[in-house]
Formats: C-alpha cells, sequence, structure tokens
C-alpha cells in the first residue's frame, strides 16, 4: 500500500537553498517541476513574504539556479521561472523517480524545503531516506500517513490542511502576527473569505477530532 510522507530536507547544493538562506522570510511553493533527459531541470515557484529586491539578488548569485525570469507579478506574489544549474545542484527529482514516488507538494523557507511525496511503500520511503545519507542530505521526517486515514488526517480536506500549513508557515498564528489575512489569500490565490472559512472549518475539526475525539 502506497504511503504519504511529509518531510523536511536540507543541504547546501538544493535547488535554490542558498537564496532561501540569505532572504529568509520569503517563502516558495513549487508549482511545477520539469526534468528529462539531456534537458535543463526547470521548476516554477511562487514566492510571497519577503523582500523581492533581495530575493532577486540573491538569485544572480544562487549556485544552483543557471537563470531565472519572472513570470507572474501579483504586487505580494510572483510566479518565478527557474533553470537550474546542473553543475552545483544535488538533483532530489530523480531519486523520486527511481523510487517510482510522486511528487505533490513543496515549499521552501529558509534554506529548508518541506516536502509531501507520495511512495509506493515503506520501502521506497527507506531507499529515498539511504539516499538522503548518501548525499549527505538533512532529512527528517515530519509525518506519514496512508491515503484516506483519517486518525491521522483528523478529517482534514486538502484544501483544509493546505490552508492551516500555509498559515504556520507564514507566521499567521504568531502573536503577534507576522502575517495577514490578506498575505495569506495572496499566498493561496484565493480570497480572504475563503481562506477565513477554510481556516475556521479546519480548526473546528482538529478540536473536534484531535482533541475530543469525536
Amino acid at each position: 500500500m502506497s504511503v504519504i510522507a511529509e518531510f523536511t530536507i536540507h543541504a547546501p547544493t538544493l535547488a535554490l537553498t542558498p537564496t532561501l538562506e540569505a532572504v529568509p522570510e520569503m517563502t516558495v511553493e513549487l508549482d511545477q517541476q520539469m526534468v528529462a533527459q539531456g534537458y535543463t531541470p526547470l521548476v516554477i515557484v511562487w514566492a510571497s513574504g519577503g523582500d523581492f529586491t533581495a530575493f532577486d539578488t540573491a538569485l544572480e548569485t544562487d549556485t544552483t539556479i543557471a537563470s531565472h525570469a519572472i513570470i507572474e507579478d501579483l504586487d505580494t506574489r510572483k510566479l518565478y521561472r527557474l533553470e537550474l544549474s546542473r553543475s552545483d545542484l544535488q538533483e532530489v527529482y530523480p531519486a523520486y523517480q527511481n523510487v517510482g514516488a510522486i511528487p505533490m507538494a513543496g515549499h521552501g523557507k529558509a534554506g529548508v524545503w518541506r516536502r509531501r511525496i507520495r511512495f509506493p511503500d515503506r520501502d521506497a520511503l527507506g531507499d529515498f531516506q539511504q539516499f538522503c545519507t548518501e548525499k549527505t542530505i538533512d532529512f527528517s521526517l515530519k509525518r506519514l500517513y496512508t491515503p484516506g486515514d483519517d486518525d491521522t488526517t483528523f478529517q482534514l480536506t486538502e484544501p483544509q490542511l493546505e490552508a492551516l500549513v500555509a498559515a504556520y508557515e507564514v507566521g499567521y498564528f504568531n502573536v503577534p502576527r507576522d502575517a495577514t489575512l490578506e498575505e495569506l489569500s495572496s499566498k493561496l490565490g484565493i480570497s480572504k473569505q475563503s481562506v477565513s472559512e477554510r481556516l475556521r472549518r479546519a480548526q473546528s475539526r482538529l478540536v473536534s477530532n484531535a482533541i475530543l475525539g469525536k
């Protein structure tokens, strides 16, 4: 049976690590990732929450990035097209392919990538962890569950889980808050009302299922 793993990985040669460490307040969300044999690896990411001038400057000297371009500029959120540099890059995507894994989501901040990946079984996850050890990539498993396992997902829908994770990562739950509801809605690409509703419903389910045990 397949398993879904949520984990963090970190290494100086992972894509965008130098830039994310130089601008630690910036969050990038993986939109697309394209790797084909004989071609330059390409990723499309949304960036938000930080200084875009500093981010662009850091990209210029990032040895893991061969070239970059802004595809969409929404003021508080920008979509970047990044060509990766094979010479200074530790590629991870081929390792997913080798074990039959399917990338589902990815966020990067302060030099650390948080990934959600579907593995065909636990052995495949173990093979990927071994790959990380051999390549000196810091790997930390945060969550492991099977598809449809309500006991571990607390019956949250995917949009609700996405909203909660995004809110946590941008500091929306901090006291005082590091991000506004408007900034969170921009990151998720939905209205403020939709974000507010998702967060309320997600928090209600968490209390009901995780605390009250209903």
